[in-house]
């Protein structure tokens, strides 16, 4: 079956383009961003993945790039397209982009990272994400369990 590109969906189609970072380390744990409790921001107060908006003419890399140096003064090395989403969502009227990286992160990494964006950030395993679902963006809980899932078949 043929790939389809992310740019699949024209930008003026979108009401957001985002990408995300799948930030992870052995033993399945995830570092997850608790948002800021305000008004004017998605799912406030909630825990969720590192990223951000694109910027106009910017490529998905390049924003994640940007995202993670903005978001936690992190320089990402090695990463990979995970997964790009588009959802249309009917009960907000808005349809937004979401593209998933996969992120390895390094102890020694973990130890450099100054939040710069958010109230908090949290490294919890795949158990505990599920026992705080209710909690986190859902978009990011269903990727977050996706990636686990593809995590443990190629151990």
């Amino acid at each position: 079956m043929p790939r389809l590109p992310l740019h699949a969906v024209a930008n003026e189609e979108l009401d957001l383009d985002s990408v995300a970072a799948l930030i992870f380390q052995a033993r399945n744990r995830y570092l997850l961003q608790h948002r800021e409790d305000r008004a004017g921001i998605a799912f406030p107060n909630a825990w969720g993945l590192f990223g951000g908006a694109r910027e106009p003419g910017e490529g998905p890399e390049a924003a994640l790039r940007r995202e993670m140096m903005e978001e936690l003064e992190f320089s990402v090395g090695e990463c990979s397209l995970f997964v790009g989403c588009t959802f249309d969502l009917r009960f907000e009227v808005r349809r937004t982009r979401k593209i998933f990286f996969s992120v390895e992160m390094t102890e020694a990494e973990a130890h450099e990272l100054v939040l710069r964006e958010g109230q908090g950030m949290a490294w919890l395993g795949f158990d505990e994400i599920l026992a705080r679902g209710d909690q986190i963006i859902p978009y990011d809980l269903g990727m977050i369990a996706l990636h686990h899932q593809r995590l443990g078949a190629m151990i």
